[in-house]
Protein backbone atom coordinates (compact mmCIF):
# COMPACT_ATOMS: atom_id res chain seq x y z
CA UNK A 1 0.00 0.00 0.00
CA UNK A 2 1.13 3.49 -1.10
CA UNK A 3 2.38 5.63 1.81
CA UNK A 4 -0.03 8.74 1.43
CA UNK A 5 2.87 10.82 2.59
CA UNK A 6 5.48 9.68 -0.37
CA UNK A 7 2.51 10.11 -2.67
CA UNK A 8 2.06 13.54 -1.61
CA UNK A 9 5.24 14.82 -0.23
CA UNK A 10 3.61 18.48 0.47
CA UNK A 11 1.87 16.72 3.46
CA UNK A 12 5.06 16.10 5.98
CA UNK A 13 5.45 19.49 7.43
CA UNK A 14 1.52 19.94 8.20
CA UNK A 15 1.14 16.74 9.44
CA UNK A 16 4.36 17.26 11.15
CA UNK A 17 3.30 20.17 12.89
CA UNK A 18 -0.34 19.14 13.43
CA UNK A 19 1.35 16.65 15.60
CA UNK A 20 3.67 18.14 17.38
CA UNK A 21 0.63 21.02 18.25
CA UNK A 22 -1.51 18.02 19.54
CA UNK A 23 1.23 16.58 21.56
CA UNK A 24 2.01 19.99 23.32
CA UNK A 25 -2.04 20.41 23.99
CA UNK A 26 -1.97 17.02 25.44
CA UNK A 27 0.70 17.97 28.32
CA UNK A 28 -0.21 21.10 28.93
CA UNK A 29 -3.67 19.27 29.53
CA UNK A 30 -2.27 16.95 31.58
CA UNK A 31 0.00 19.62 33.18
CA UNK A 32 -2.95 21.04 34.64
CA UNK A 33 -4.46 18.23 35.29
CA UNK A 34 -1.73 17.05 37.94
CA UNK A 35 -0.76 20.38 39.22
CA UNK A 36 1.63 21.80 37.97
CA UNK A 37 -0.18 25.52 37.96
CA UNK A 38 -1.81 24.63 41.45
CA UNK A 39 -3.89 22.30 42.94
CA UNK A 40 -7.23 21.18 41.66
CA UNK A 41 -9.91 20.36 44.14
CA UNK A 42 -10.21 16.13 44.69
CA UNK A 43 -13.42 14.46 44.62
CA UNK A 44 -13.07 14.44 48.56
CA UNK A 45 -12.57 18.48 48.96
CA UNK A 46 -15.51 19.14 46.69
CA UNK A 47 -17.95 16.34 48.60
CA UNK A 48 -16.85 18.44 51.52
CA UNK A 49 -16.98 22.08 50.81
CA UNK A 50 -17.95 24.88 53.01
CA UNK A 51 -18.25 28.16 52.42
CA UNK A 52 -18.17 31.02 54.66
CA UNK A 53 -21.59 32.16 56.11
CA UNK A 54 -23.36 35.40 57.97
CA UNK A 55 -24.50 35.83 61.22
CA UNK A 56 -27.84 36.46 61.40
CA UNK A 57 -28.95 38.39 64.76
CA UNK A 58 -32.83 37.78 64.94
CA UNK A 59 -35.71 40.01 66.75
CA UNK A 60 -37.66 38.39 69.37
CA UNK A 61 -40.39 38.23 67.13
CA UNK A 62 -38.32 36.61 64.22
CA UNK A 63 -37.15 39.60 62.43
CA UNK A 64 -33.45 39.71 61.02
CA UNK A 65 -32.31 42.91 62.43
CA UNK A 66 -28.59 43.01 61.63
CA UNK A 67 -25.53 40.05 60.11
CA UNK A 68 -22.27 39.94 61.22
CA UNK A 69 -19.93 38.63 58.06
CA UNK A 70 -17.19 39.10 55.90
CA UNK A 71 -19.26 37.40 52.85
CA UNK A 72 -22.82 38.17 53.05
CA UNK A 73 -24.09 34.84 52.69
CA UNK A 74 -27.35 32.61 53.73
CA UNK A 75 -27.62 29.30 52.29
CA UNK A 76 -30.71 27.76 51.21
CA UNK A 77 -32.34 24.18 50.54
CA UNK A 78 -33.67 22.82 47.36
CA UNK A 79 -36.99 23.40 48.76
CA UNK A 80 -37.11 26.95 49.48
CA UNK A 81 -36.20 27.62 45.71
CA UNK A 82 -38.97 28.42 44.12
CA UNK A 83 -39.60 26.67 40.41
CA UNK A 84 -39.71 30.35 38.65
CA UNK A 85 -36.36 31.37 39.90
CA UNK A 86 -35.28 28.18 38.55
CA UNK A 87 -36.23 28.34 34.87
CA UNK A 88 -35.62 32.04 34.78
CA UNK A 89 -31.81 30.58 35.74
CA UNK A 90 -32.04 27.70 32.96
CA UNK A 91 -33.83 29.84 30.37
CA UNK A 92 -31.32 32.72 30.86
CA UNK A 93 -28.01 30.69 32.11
CA UNK A 94 -27.77 27.47 30.14
CA UNK A 95 -30.83 26.27 28.82
CA UNK A 96 -28.90 22.84 27.99
CA UNK A 97 -28.42 22.16 31.71
CA UNK A 98 -29.99 19.01 32.08
CA UNK A 99 -27.98 17.65 28.81
CA UNK A 100 -24.77 18.18 29.95
CA UNK A 101 -22.02 16.53 32.28
CA UNK A 102 -20.70 20.23 32.80
CA UNK A 103 -19.32 21.29 29.78
CA UNK A 104 -21.87 22.16 26.89
CA UNK A 105 -19.35 21.35 23.83
CA UNK A 106 -22.11 22.93 21.46
CA UNK A 107 -22.16 26.27 22.77
CA UNK A 108 -18.40 25.86 23.14
CA UNK A 109 -18.60 25.32 19.35
CA UNK A 110 -20.30 28.41 18.79
CA UNK A 111 -18.34 30.70 20.63
CA UNK A 112 -15.21 29.59 18.57
CA UNK A 113 -16.57 29.87 15.31
CA UNK A 114 -18.99 32.51 15.88
CA UNK A 115 -17.49 34.78 18.45
CA UNK A 116 -13.65 34.00 17.80
CA UNK A 117 -13.88 33.14 13.97
CA UNK A 118 -16.86 35.80 12.65
CA UNK A 119 -16.14 38.03 15.85
CA UNK A 120 -19.96 37.69 16.16
CA UNK A 121 -19.95 39.69 19.58
CA UNK A 122 -24.57 38.37 19.94
CA UNK A 123 -23.49 34.88 19.87
CA UNK A 124 -23.50 34.68 23.52
CA UNK A 125 -21.02 32.78 26.23
CA UNK A 126 -20.07 29.24 26.47
CA UNK A 127 -20.20 28.81 30.15
CA UNK A 128 -22.37 26.48 31.95
CA UNK A 129 -23.88 27.11 35.43
CA UNK A 130 -21.46 24.04 36.83
CA UNK A 131 -17.96 25.90 35.20
CA UNK A 132 -19.76 29.22 36.86
CA UNK A 133 -19.87 27.23 39.84
CA UNK A 134 -16.70 25.92 39.69
CA UNK A 135 -15.03 29.60 39.15
CA UNK A 136 -17.63 30.99 42.11
CA UNK A 137 -16.35 28.47 44.58
CA UNK A 138 -12.48 28.58 43.85
CA UNK A 139 -12.11 31.90 42.09
CA UNK A 140 -9.46 32.79 39.37
CA UNK A 141 -5.68 32.83 39.77
CA UNK A 142 -2.72 35.11 37.37
CA UNK A 143 -1.17 32.45 35.77
CA UNK A 144 0.32 34.85 33.32
CA UNK A 145 -0.50 34.75 29.50
CA UNK A 146 -1.85 31.78 29.65
CA UNK A 147 -3.63 32.75 32.38
CA UNK A 148 -7.19 32.45 30.67
CA UNK A 149 -6.37 29.51 29.67
CA UNK A 150 -4.96 27.53 32.39
CA UNK A 151 -8.49 28.55 34.42
CA UNK A 152 -10.12 27.31 31.76
CA UNK A 153 -8.95 24.20 31.95
CA UNK A 154 -9.15 23.54 35.69
CA UNK A 155 -12.86 24.87 36.09
CA UNK A 156 -13.93 22.52 33.32
CA UNK A 157 -11.75 19.81 35.34
CA UNK A 158 -13.73 20.89 38.02
CA UNK A 159 -17.01 20.97 36.66
CA UNK A 160 -16.84 16.92 35.58
CA UNK A 161 -15.99 16.14 38.80
CA UNK A 162 -18.82 18.29 40.55
CA UNK A 163 -21.28 16.71 37.97
CA UNK A 164 -19.91 13.20 39.15
CA UNK A 165 -21.06 14.17 42.81
CA UNK A 166 -23.58 16.16 42.71
CA UNK A 167 -27.23 15.77 41.50
CA UNK A 168 -28.13 18.57 38.55
CA UNK A 169 -30.77 19.89 41.73
CA UNK A 170 -28.01 19.84 44.61
CA UNK A 171 -25.48 21.48 41.79
CA UNK A 172 -28.13 24.40 41.12
CA UNK A 173 -28.43 24.78 44.93
CA UNK A 174 -24.74 24.93 45.29
CA UNK A 175 -24.52 27.56 42.31
CA UNK A 176 -27.44 30.05 43.78
CA UNK A 177 -25.75 29.79 47.34
CA UNK A 178 -22.50 30.90 45.53
CA UNK A 179 -23.32 33.15 42.84
CA UNK A 180 -22.45 36.96 43.82
CA UNK A 181 -25.01 39.88 43.60
CA UNK A 182 -24.51 43.50 43.81
CA UNK A 183 -23.49 45.36 46.81
CA UNK A 184 -21.14 42.57 48.57
CA UNK A 185 -23.91 39.93 48.63
CA UNK A 186 -23.51 36.29 48.01
CA UNK A 187 -26.19 33.71 47.60
CA UNK A 188 -29.71 33.67 46.45
CA UNK A 189 -31.12 33.95 50.49
CA UNK A 190 -29.22 37.25 50.95
CA UNK A 191 -29.75 38.61 47.76
CA UNK A 192 -33.51 38.44 48.32
CA UNK A 193 -33.42 39.53 51.69
CA UNK A 194 -31.28 42.74 50.88
CA UNK A 195 -32.95 43.93 47.57
CA UNK A 196 -36.95 42.87 48.62
CA UNK A 197 -36.95 42.36 52.25
CA UNK A 198 -38.05 38.91 51.60
CA UNK A 199 -36.71 34.98 51.24
CA UNK A 200 -36.41 33.23 48.63
CA UNK A 201 -38.94 31.03 49.06
CA UNK A 202 -41.28 34.21 48.65
CA UNK A 203 -39.97 35.90 45.31
CA UNK A 204 -42.14 36.55 42.88
CA UNK A 205 -41.84 35.86 39.15
CA UNK A 206 -40.46 39.59 38.27
CA UNK A 207 -38.29 40.07 41.43
CA UNK A 208 -36.62 36.42 40.27
CA UNK A 209 -36.35 37.70 37.07
CA UNK A 210 -34.60 40.73 38.46
CA UNK A 211 -31.91 39.24 40.57
CA UNK A 212 -31.21 36.52 37.51
CA UNK A 213 -31.00 39.30 35.17
CA UNK A 214 -28.24 40.66 37.44
CA UNK A 215 -26.01 37.81 37.27
CA UNK A 216 -24.47 38.64 33.84
CA UNK A 217 -22.92 41.94 35.46
CA UNK A 218 -23.88 42.17 38.86
CA UNK A 219 -22.91 45.72 39.18
CA UNK A 220 -24.19 46.96 35.68
CA UNK A 221 -27.55 45.51 36.33
CA UNK A 222 -27.49 46.77 40.16
CA UNK A 223 -31.67 47.74 40.64
CA UNK A 224 -30.71 50.09 43.06
CA UNK A 225 -28.03 51.67 41.11
CA UNK A 226 -29.64 50.88 37.58
CA UNK A 227 -33.12 50.86 37.84
CA UNK A 228 -33.59 51.72 33.90
CA UNK A 229 -31.09 49.25 32.55
CA UNK A 230 -32.27 46.60 35.27
CA UNK A 231 -35.02 46.70 33.90
CA UNK A 232 -34.55 45.97 30.25
CA UNK A 233 -32.41 43.38 31.73
CA UNK A 234 -35.20 41.59 33.72
CA UNK A 235 -37.31 41.99 30.06
CA UNK A 236 -34.45 39.91 28.55
CA UNK A 237 -34.88 37.15 31.07
CA UNK A 238 -38.54 37.11 30.31
CA UNK A 239 -38.22 36.79 26.70
CA UNK A 240 -35.58 33.76 27.27
CA UNK A 241 -38.18 32.25 29.56
CA UNK A 242 -40.84 32.77 26.49
CA UNK A 243 -38.12 31.38 24.04
CA UNK A 244 -38.02 27.93 25.75
CA UNK A 245 -41.23 27.48 27.13
CA UNK A 246 -41.52 28.46 30.16
CA UNK A 247 -43.81 31.31 29.73
CA UNK A 248 -46.37 31.87 27.50
CA UNK A 249 -46.11 35.01 25.06
CA UNK A 250 -48.79 36.61 27.10
CA UNK A 251 -47.65 36.08 30.20
CA UNK A 252 -43.73 37.49 29.03
CA UNK A 253 -46.12 40.50 28.23
CA UNK A 254 -47.97 40.79 31.31
CA UNK A 255 -44.78 40.24 33.24
CA UNK A 256 -43.07 42.90 31.44
CA UNK A 257 -45.52 45.96 32.24
CA UNK A 258 -44.96 44.94 35.93
CA UNK A 259 -42.67 47.36 37.98
CA UNK A 260 -39.96 46.59 40.10
CA UNK A 261 -40.84 47.48 43.72
CA UNK A 262 -36.95 46.98 46.01
CA UNK A 263 -37.44 47.27 49.32
CA UNK A 264 -33.57 47.80 50.02
CA UNK A 265 -32.35 46.20 53.56
CA UNK A 266 -29.13 47.37 54.73
CA UNK A 267 -27.26 45.32 57.16
CA UNK A 268 -23.91 47.34 57.68
CA UNK A 269 -22.68 47.93 61.62
CA UNK A 270 -24.00 51.14 61.43
CA UNK A 271 -27.25 51.10 59.61
CA UNK A 272 -30.32 49.32 60.57
CA UNK A 273 -32.03 49.15 63.39
CA UNK A 274 -30.33 48.93 66.93
CA UNK A 275 -26.98 49.54 65.53
CA UNK A 276 -25.29 50.16 69.57
CA UNK A 277 -27.07 47.18 71.08
CA UNK A 278 -25.34 45.07 67.64
CA UNK A 279 -22.56 46.47 68.59
CA UNK A 280 -22.21 45.49 71.96
CA UNK A 281 -23.60 42.49 71.18
CA UNK A 282 -21.22 41.41 68.76
CA UNK A 283 -18.53 41.67 71.72
CA UNK A 284 -20.63 39.95 74.47
CA UNK A 285 -21.51 36.73 71.84
CA UNK A 286 -17.78 36.91 70.61
CA UNK A 287 -16.53 36.67 73.86
CA UNK A 288 -18.49 33.84 74.24
CA UNK A 289 -17.67 32.24 71.51
CA UNK A 290 -14.04 32.34 72.41
CA UNK A 291 -14.68 29.53 74.78
CA UNK A 292 -16.61 27.00 72.46
CA UNK A 293 -15.68 24.83 70.42
CA UNK A 294 -17.24 23.05 66.90
CA UNK A 295 -17.53 19.61 65.70
CA UNK A 296 -13.86 20.00 64.57
CA UNK A 297 -12.53 20.95 67.74
CA UNK A 298 -12.06 24.50 66.10
CA UNK A 299 -13.30 27.76 67.49
CA UNK A 300 -16.27 29.27 66.39
CA UNK A 301 -15.99 32.53 64.30
CA UNK A 302 -18.77 34.87 64.14
CA UNK A 303 -18.21 35.98 60.69
CA UNK A 304 -18.16 32.75 58.71
CA UNK A 305 -19.57 30.56 60.48
CA UNK A 306 -23.47 31.23 59.93
CA UNK A 307 -24.93 31.46 63.12
CA UNK A 308 -27.97 32.65 64.57
CA UNK A 309 -28.50 34.71 67.22
CA UNK A 310 -31.40 35.12 69.05
CA UNK A 311 -32.39 38.11 70.74
CA UNK A 312 -34.51 39.97 73.30
CA UNK A 313 -35.41 43.37 71.41
CA UNK A 314 -38.74 43.53 69.64
CA UNK A 315 -38.09 45.07 66.30
CA UNK A 316 -41.54 46.88 66.17
CA UNK A 317 -41.01 48.33 69.55
CA UNK A 318 -37.39 49.83 68.75
CA UNK A 319 -38.57 50.54 65.54
CA UNK A 320 -41.44 53.03 67.10
CA UNK A 321 -38.62 53.65 70.07
CA UNK A 322 -36.03 55.23 67.11
CA UNK A 323 -38.94 56.97 65.07
CA UNK A 324 -39.56 58.83 68.66
CA UNK A 325 -36.09 59.51 69.31
CA UNK A 326 -35.53 61.23 65.75
CA UNK A 327 -38.56 63.02 65.75
CA UNK A 328 -37.78 64.55 69.12
CA UNK A 329 -34.17 65.28 68.51
CA UNK A 330 -34.95 66.94 65.68
CA UNK A 331 -37.03 69.56 67.68
CA UNK A 332 -34.46 69.60 70.52
CA UNK A 333 -32.05 70.59 67.50
CA UNK A 334 -34.42 73.18 67.14
CA UNK A 335 -34.73 74.86 69.66
CA UNK A 336 -31.29 74.52 70.90
CA UNK A 337 -29.96 76.76 67.39
CA UNK A 338 -32.75 79.09 68.59
CA UNK A 339 -31.49 79.47 72.18
CA UNK A 340 -27.70 79.45 71.25
CA UNK A 341 -27.53 80.92 67.71
CA UNK A 342 -24.31 81.43 66.45
CA UNK A 343 -22.77 80.61 69.57
CA UNK A 344 -23.61 77.14 69.61
CA UNK A 345 -20.82 75.45 71.53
Amino acid sequence: MLNPIKKYPKLKWPLVLLGAITAIFILFYFSIYFGVFGKIPSTQDLKDLKQNQATQVLSADGDLIGKYYIFDRQPVTSKQIPKHLINALIATEDIRFYEHNGIDSRSLLRVFFKSLMLQDKSSGGGSTITLQLAKNLYGRKDYGYFGIVVNKFQEAIIAKRLEEIYSKKEILTLYLNTVPFSDNTFGIESAAMKFFNKTTRSLSLEEAAVLVGMLKANHSYNPRIFPERSRLRRDVVFQQMEKYGYLTTAEMQQAKQLDTDLDYQYYSHNQGLAPYFREQLRKDVTSILDTLKNKDGESFNIYRDGLIIHTTINSKMQEYAETSVRSHMSKLQKDHEQSYGTRAP
